[in-house]
């Protein structure tokens, strides 16, 4: 049963969605390293939502509309303002020797994973196959084993975008992935805002 919800997780990680934007974003703004620090700002989210499912609380706020529509709201206003930032950011702070401070990519990282309504769904059907084994130890192993490959998966996508070693090539490529990101960024954040008043009403 663990094999098939590890390999569920694993489709769902190399899945394309906010986190993996989000991870993209700050590698193209700010190096390897806060796209690194934005990885285990995800994982401290998985890990939260897997408490949260485990208690049952999860469940409590996906089966209500209006708390999954508030999560839903905040989360798309986020990614949009996220997006939004990084669209009108000056070229000369988008390679790595730009002198302009990254923000908490921990904290970016975390907030986007954690108001991710998909995660919250996720994860509450994936620990309704796993209950019967989240006995004794197993209740402290799986939550930290989907929050630990959550953050090895973002590293490992966070080094390959920044594994050429041409500084030149790296500089003007990070500038029109970082266009695209924030497009992504803001389309994501629109389709779930839509998507959520669509529902909720």
């Amino acid at each position: 049963m663990f094999l098939s919800s590890a390999i569920m997780h694993l489709i769902a990680l190399t899945s394309p969605g906010p986190d993996t934007a989000i991870v993209i974003r700050q590698v193209s703004l700010y190096g390897r390293k806060e796209g690194f620090k934005t990885a285990v700002g995800i994982g401290i989210g998985i890990y939260l939502h897997c408490l949260l499912a485990i208690n049952g609380i999860s469940l409590i706020i996906t089966s209500n509309e209006l708390y999954k529509f508030i999560i839903s709201i905040i989360g798309s206003v986020y990614i949009m303002y996220l997006g939004i930032n990084m669209l009108i950011s000056k070229s000369e702070n988008i390679n790595n020797d730009s002198k302009s401070t990254p923000k908490n990519s921990i904290l970016i990282g975390f907030i986007t994973n954690v108001f991710n309504v998909k995660a919250f769904l996720f994860f509450v059907s994936l620990f309704s196959f796993l209950i019967e084994d989240m006995v004794d130890i197993y209740f402290y192993i799986f939550p930290i084993y989907f929050a630990l490959t959550s953050s090895l998966w973002f590293i490992f996508l966070s080094y390959i975008f920044t594994v050429s070693k041409n500084k030149t090539f790296n500089m003007h490529s990070n500038k029109y992935l970082s266009s695209i990101m924030s497009l992504i960024l803001c389309f994501i954040a629109l389709f779930i805002l839509i998507r959520s008043i669509y529902e909720y009403f």
